[in-house]
């Protein structure tokens, strides 16, 4: 998928400008490029004019390929914000580079005719004289390029200063200009090193006047992604409201007359628009998408450093309510009575029970569902002093599917802790759970079972994912938790989850391919569950498609 996502990017990125006599040593700049695959503003910044860059004098003896890749931030107005370079020579970034906007004048990019902050990239790519565009003879041309981005590495501040990185390696360029290969990359970017190289275009080797595959050697550019980019540090500003639209309150719970309470995770980009909206924990399931659906539609005015517009992340708490008097029900929990005090062990006793504060539906497992299998799980948990379910075990099940699927929602639970003497302490727990299509807590929706039927009898009704005519795009994706029920001495794991889209963007009947281990796999269903995406598309029409996710686990970290 990532390539099929990179490869999305190439879509009309054509050299811009190509400096220098042909025979001898050029520069091309290439046009600006979104800095993610998809969602791009209707216009993207276009450069004025021809800036006056030249081949280094020093460097014309080279037969190396060279670059400086620039992260670019322009206004709404086409005024530079920002301006960054990535380069493979200290030489080359002085030629491509002069003063604050580098000698380079754009107008801005534009959404619905309206100017915005755009961020992009572009690159002033810098070809030896084996590389020149006409002749019998030629090496590969470099026309499109991307640098390597990584995460901060473990043990590194976010205030650390880490220089670019330099490393050479060798990529297989076939007679079209794609790369096949890369050879000679640092084991532990190997992967970041080919997925990065599938976004660059050759014009290709040329024996006898004929296209050829080659070899050739290229740096590239390694840039350790700061989270300060998210972040507004000291001395920012943090979003503004421009407009908030409420929440609608789901027209079934209104008999019930339920209250609702739902963190929204989200980040604001640099335009002031809501992004990656997802639910951190919701007192009843029922009102998460209403929380997700109001928060995606609210506007802001970016978040500023001096004069830069920056992406930051926010948490905002939804409330659903029809009497803001009401305390009503809390989805699969209400607050559990009282236990016999005396059959718990001393260290778990308490005065006043957890008060849940965040629940999820346990995912029926698909193979169970598939095969119109029913039952139930029954699951024992225990709630810390933080509000922390820490541990859950599988008390009963009539399907061990059905008890894992219990406690990987169970995994997911928070709580207000238990009090003693009124301080918190540890409590034990218990939840059952019925698996029907009438059982408490509707965990099955008429959608999911027409989708299940369409699946059995018309596969050929849903899609795969290369018909589409672009990747899907998420609109919320919320990050699996590291499950509780691994062996402590596992501290990452690895899942491959595959569910299908519908027509109107819904995540349905998610299943495990395959995991290193079952807890992996079952956390990574349930938080494919809550996924939602932009309608997948095919000829321009809403269709469903079948789509498999990898997902890796952390560190030991992420256990807490």
């Amino acid at each position: 998928m990532a390539m099929h996502l990179f490869a999305q990017l190439r879509r009309g990125v054509l050299p811009l400008l190509v400096l220098g006599a042909l025979g001898a040593q050029d520069v091309t700049i290439t046009k600006p490029v979104w800095q993610v695959p998809h969602d791009a503003p209707d216009e993207l910044p276009v450069l004025k004019g021809s800036p006056q860059i030249t081949f280094p004098p020093e460097l014309r003896a080279t037969a190396e390929i060279g670059y400086v890749a620039f992260d670019l931030i322009v206004d709404g107005k086409g005024k530079v914000l920002m301006l960054n370079p990535h380069a493979t020579q200290p030489a080359l970034e002085h030629a491509a580079h002069l003063g604050k906007s580098g000698g380079y004048a754009w107008s801005p990019g534009r959404r619905d005719k309206k100017g915005v902050n755009t961020a992009t990239t572009f690159a002033v790519i810098f070809n030896p004289v084996s590389a020149r565009e006409k002749g019998e003879e030629a090496t590969p041309r470099l026309l499109e390029v991307a640098v390597v981005r990584r995460a901060l590495p473990a043990g590194k501040k976010s205030d650390d200063a880490i220089p670019d990185e330099v490393i050479q390696a060798e990529v297989t360029v076939d007679e079209t200009g794609a790369v096949t290969a890369v050879r000679e990359a640092p084991p532990e970017l190997a992967r970041a090193f080919a997925i990065t190289a599938s976004a660059w275009r050759f014009a290709p080797a040329r024996r006898g006047g004929v296209a050829v595959p080659a070899q050739v050697r290229v740096p590239f550019v390694v840039v350790t992604i700061d989270p300060r980019h998210t972040q507004l540090g000291r001395g920012g500003t943090p979003p503004r409201v421009i407009s908030q639209v409420p929440p609608i309150y789901p027209f079934e719970m209104r008999v019930s007359g339920m209250r609702g309470e739902v963190m929204v995770d989200f980040m604001v980009d640099i335009e002031g628009r809501v992004r990656n909206a997802y639910v951190v924990r919701s007192l009843n399931p029922s009102f998460d998408d209403p929380a997700i659906e109001a928060v995606r539609r609210w506007r802001f005015e970016a978040a500023r450093v001096g004069e830069r517009p920056v992406a930051t992340r926010m948490q905002v708490p939804i409330i659903f309510s029809l009497n803001e008097t009401y305390d009503g029900g809390r989805g699969p929990l209400t607050a559990p009575r009282k236990a016999d005090m005396a059959k718990l062990p001393e260290a778990y006793r308490y005065d006043t029970p957890p008060k849940p504060t965040g629940t999820v539906r346990p995912v029926y497992p698909y193979a169970l569902l598939k095969a119109r299998k029913s039952g139930q799980a029954s699951v024992g948990y225990i709630v810390d002093e933080k509000g922390r379910v820490v541990r859950a075990d599988v008390r009963e099940a009539s399907a061990p599917e059905f008890g894992r699927a219990v406690q990987a929602a169970i995994e997911s639970f928070t709580f207000q802790p238990a009090l003693r003497a009124g301080k918190p302490g540890p409590a034990i727990l218990g939840f059952k759970q019925e698996f029907n299509e009438d059982g408490q807590w509707q965990l099955v929706s008429e959608e999911d079972l027409a989708l299940l039927r369409r699946e059995e009898k018309r596969p050929e009704t849903i899609r795969q994912a290369r018909d589409l005519d672009g990747p899907p795009v998420p609109r919320s994706r919320g990050p699996p938790r590291f499950p509780q029920a691994v062996a402590d001495t596992v501290t990452t794991g690895e899942a491959l989850i595959e569910f299908i889209i519908d027509e109107e963007g819904w995540s349905r009947l998610p299943r495990i391919v395959s995991a290193t281990d079952e807890a992996f796999g079952y956390a990574a269903v349930q938080a494919v569950a809550a996924w939602r995406f932009e309608p997948p598309l095919r000829g321009g029409k809403p269709v469903a498609v079948r789509v498999q996710v990898p997902m890796v686990f952390g560190s030991a970290a992420e256990k807490k």
